[in-house]
């Protein structure tokens, strides 16, 4: 029974996570234009210290980017 349990919590964080990589890539592209004009020039490294909190963070990002539109 606990071990049903942690492979599920596990099964999900890992699809939370994989869906945070895929709105990342989305987000750099066009999304992240939407929230913060600034962005349009940052260097690659900026968008690399970025990356962990858009993937941590996605849903709430899709939400601001979605208002935006």
């Amino acid at each position: 029974m606990l071990t049903t349990l942690i492979n599920l919590f596990v099964n999900l964080l890992a699809a939370y996570l994989l869906a945070g990589i895929l709105f990342s890539i989305f987000f750099y592209l066009k999304g992240a234009t939407r929230i913060d004009e600034g962005i349009k020039g940052a260097p690659w490294h900026f968008k690399l210290i970025l990356f962990p909190g858009v993937v941590l963070f996605w849903s709430v990002l899709l939400f601001k980017v979605l208002r935006r539109s």
